[in-house]
């Protein structure tokens, strides 16, 4: 359950250090002090906990993620909630961890994630991926109710309106006035390949995405799904945000000749646009690169951030902005060119934007490397700002990250400012640490982001 919040420790910074490749590199020191926000604030998860996700919830974070059960074959949905400490406001405190659901017939990836939501009514609403066949990717969504602020859970049903032995995934989800809006990838026009249950090119047919309202009284019978494009990529992440219009949709299109580049489409007062592109990178990519788009949006202002590997200039992190709620886009800037991408992406009090990936570069400091690390190919997780004017901020290099799947993908949120203790707003970055097997997050005051 959301509980009484367990107290963490230390505090920190950001510092400047040596100019690089795109301006200057920024590091944080992990034993530096400022103010009292804790700079170093891991979430109560297990050994061997991966699959992490975070979504905003009011004055705090809800951060879920998968680990090992009591039994074999078994494995738990589990989450916490960051916020200030009821005790002493002035720290960030995580609470007791909890299960959302456990059993042996979940399917655990480290890409396709869970993720728990507030509902319009206060509920929690948590989604988790359930085999519905013997492929090996023949799962679907099973939606999950609590009322009781995640002590208890209740099934809703399938988030799709069909039961198909093939993949449904890479969920995401935004409050609306009307409820949750979900989006998926959805895989019930393919005829599963061999041993891929509908989730590779040996596969026919198409994955399409797809959309539907949770309002508080729906369950499972009174969900209808919308088709939003008919032929997507198979494998890579979804993204929706909120403007004053509606939600906006972004998400890997599969076009004729494979090319794989990032499209959007709204919801209006007349129904859902037409799939537009974000921009037109020309990737073309035989398979799916599992590295989805991120989006975020405050009024009529939207950020895009994506990765790509179009071209000569070859791997990078490309983003745009668009101030007529996703109509147009501005041209895109390059935000990283040595990247594995993995991107995430927020709004900013003001209007800026930051843009997370994941770099092939390590952190300048060496303090940031393990005692003993034998990983093969060590990166950082990176921070770069994008302000309104479409300039760029200075590269912040700030963890060590392995770039194997099993890392994942590092996830941000924006807490906001706390009026009573007069804290600022405060970045919370969560990953996993491959070379000590578990989740860590670092929150980092919004003053010192450059």
């Amino acid at each position: 359950m959301i509980g009484r919040p367990m107290k963490t420790a230390p505090y920190g910074t950001l510092h400047t250090s040596t100019a690089a490749m795109f301006g200057v590199l920024i590091t944080l020191d992990a034993t530096a002090m400022h103010g009292t926000v804790p700079d170093e604030i891991d979430p109560p998860a297990a050994r061997g906990a991966y699959a992490v996700q975070t979504t905003p919830d009011g004055d705090g974070i809800i951060t879920s993620w998968i680990e090992a059960g009591q039994s074999p074959g078994v494995v738990e949905i589990r989450f916490s909630r960051l916020s200030s400490d009821p005790d002493d406001s002035t720290r960030l405190v995580w609470s007791p961890a909890a299960t959302m659901a456990a059993g042996d017939d979940l399917f655990a990836n480290w890409a396709d994630r869970p993720a728990i939501h507030r509902g319009v009514d206060g509920a929690l609403i948590g989604h988790r991926l359930r085999k519905i066949g013997v492929g090996t990717y023949a799962y679907g969504v099973m939606l999950s109710r609590s009322e009781d602020e995640g002590r208890t859970w209740s099934d809703l049903g399938w988030l799709h309106d069909d039961e198909k032995a093939v993949e449904h995934g890479f969920v995401s989800a935004v409050p609306t006035g009307e409820g949750l809006r979900y989006v998926w990838l959805d895989g019930r026009q393919m005829t599963p390949g061999s041993g891929h249950g509908g989730h590779g090119h040996d596969a026919t047919g198409a994955m399409s995405l797809r959309t539907a309202n949770l309002d508080p009284e729906s369950d499972s019978k009174t969900i209808t799904s919308t088709a939003l494009d008919a032929r997507v990529c198979e494998c890579c992440d979804t993204d929706v945000a909120m403007t004053t219009e509606g939600p906006v949709v972004v998400y890997r299109d599969r076009g004729p000749n494979e090319e794989r580049d990032i499209f959007i489409v709204r919801e209006t007062p007349d129904g859902w646009t037409t799939p537009m592109p974000v921009a037109r990178d020309g990737w073309v990519f035989p398979a799916c690169p599992v590295n989805g788009p991120s989006v975020a949006a405050v009024g009529a202002e939207v950020v895009v951030a994506w990765f790509t590997a179009a071209g000569e200039e070859g791997p990078r992190v490309l983003a745009n902005r668009s101030d007529d709620g996703g109509r147009t886009f501005s041209n895109p800037v390059t935000v990283a060119r040595s990247t594995i991408g993995r991107t995430d992406v927020l709004m900013l009090p003001g209007g800026d934007a930051v843009v997370l990936w994941i770099d092939r570069r390590e952190p300048a400091s060496s303090g940031f490397a393990a005692p003993v690390d034998d990983r093969d190919e060590l990166g950082s997780i990176a921070l770069r700002r994008f302000p309104r004017d479409g300039s760029l901020g200075p590269v912040s290099l700030l963890e060590v990250m392995d770039l194997g799947r099993r890392a994942g993908f590092p996830r941000m949120e924006l807490l906001p400012a706390d009026e009573n203790t007069g804290r600022g707003p405060v970045l919370l970055l969560v990953w996993r640490d491959e070379a000590n097997d578990r989740l860590r997050s670092r929150s980092i005051p919004l003053e010192d982001l450059q």
